[in-house]
């Protein structure tokens, strides 16, 4: 099969591809024979959104096959044996029970998974933390403790993390017919009125002046081939690392799609602590194959606009964009952020700087630094902006910050 070159895959329309996600990244070209076995091939390597957005992918797919002239036997077989798995999800689900008091389906995940300490915690916007089933926040274990975090999101927002033995779901079968079967019962209770601690209150999100985190892991979708269906528990513990380190600087969870990671703190400073904490939880750990597995980090403090779904406006977009500029095991912060964190008396790290920059799609270069701190690498390449800018190339004009709303731009 050929390579798809960039150009011609930008060419392509929308329907020559099995799945386009919410974000418009396009996923399994199926425009000629050769992709759509590609497409086959790698149909069980892709995370999808939703269940009906797998289902209307498969249908694309199976469709393409047919116009092709492919007989998807192996593919056909591969539904099949999830379907199976599927199964033994509903089985479970029945053992799990159908009582949906508080606390139930801990006890009876204690039970059928045979782990007497396991515990089952919801996430709450109001506390900013995971909360047991009295509502208490529980802190998540530390990174190198005896006990596992496994966490379940909804819509791309934090919903529930399992803290268990972390041998526990080491075979990915298992961990799939779990999860899932976790899923179908937090959602039966959240419709009951049962989970009252997993609802979404963005006004329990700071407002005015923040700072904005977002983490991004560097070349993911070779990971994702690399990985396959191994991918899902890599980003699981990616999770956990970045997850306790925005818990214990008093930060929030904003979202979590795909390979990226955004949070709000109210300090500066806090959100720069939690940064070296990721970049040196990452660095401790082992990861399976002798693979890399890198973060890019950006910061930067402003002004964005609350609203009922979350953040909106410049401060956004410019978070986004310092992130990009990043490399893997690098954290970048905005001039805006090194002043403000600069103003309290944090200690630890330091700032060096990059130089003005001119990033894609802001009105102005910015003026950016590395956080330098002991255990985290020192020498990168120049920032991954382009050219550097110079004063006199600087636009005049200024976007107000919430001047329409934005959308998270993808990083590559």
């Amino acid at each position: 099969m050929s390579r798809l070159s960039t150009r011609r895959r930008a060419r392509l329309p929308d329907r020559a591809f099995a799945y386009v996600d919410s974000r418009g990244r396009r996923r399994l070209p199926v425009h000629d024979k050769a992709h759509v076995k590609n497409a086959l091939a790698r149909f069980s390597q892709v995370v999808f959104e939703t269940d009906a957005a797998r289902e209307q992918a498969r249908r694309r797919l199976l469709n393409a096959a047919k116009k092709f002239r492919i007989v998807p036997v192996g593919f056909i077989t591969g539904q099949l044996q999830s379907e199976q798995r599927h199964a033994k999800t509903g089985r479970l689900v029945i053992e799990l029970g159908r009582n949906p008091a508080p606390g139930e389906l801990e006890r009876r995940l204690r039970t059928v998974l045979r782990d007497p300490t396991l515990a089952v915690l919801h996430w709450s916007d109001a506390s900013g933390a995971y909360v047991d089933a009295t509502g208490k926040p529980v802190p998540l274990p530390a990174e190198g403790d005896q006990r596992g975090v496994t966490f379940l999101e909804r819509q791309g927002r934090p919903m529930t993390a399992l803290v268990h033995n972390p041998m526990l779901l080491d075979d990915a079968d298992l961990s799939e017919t779990v999860l899932t079967a976790v899923r179908f019962v937090i959602e039966k209770e959240r419709l009951r009125g049962q989970i009252q601690a997993t609802s979404t209150d963005a006004a329990a999100l700071p407002s005015g002046f923040v700072t904005l985190l977002m983490t991004d892991i560097e070349a993911s979708t070779a990971l994702l081939r690399r990985l396959g269906d191994g991918y899902g528990a890599l980003l699981n513990d990616v999770r956990s690392i970045v997850r306790r380190a925005v818990s214990r600087g008093s930060g929030r969870e904003i979202d979590a799609r795909a390979d990226e990671f955004f949070a709000v703190f109210d300090r500066p400073a806090a959100a720069v602590e939690a940064a070296v904490a990721i970049q040196r939880g990452l660095g401790n750990r082992t990861w399976p194959d002798d693979l890399e597995v890198r973060l890019r980090i950006g910061i930067h403090s402003g002004y964005p606009t609350l609203t009922d779904v979350g953040y909106i406006g410049l401060a956004v977009h410019t978070t986004a964009r310092v992130c990009a500029a990043a490399h893997g095991g690098q954290i970048v912060v905005s001039a805006a952020t090194r002043a403000a964190a600069g103003k309290s008396a944090a200690t630890g790290f330091r700032f060096r700087s990059l130089g003005r920059h001119r990033l894609p799609g802001l009105p102005d270069a910015e003026v950016l630094f590395q956080v330098q701190a002991q255990g985290l690498r020192l020498s990168f390449p120049p920032p991954r902006t382009g050219r550097r800018s110079s004063p006199r190339h600087r636009a005049k004009d200024r976007t107000p910050p919430g001047h329409g709303q934005l959308q998270l731009p993808e990083l590559t």
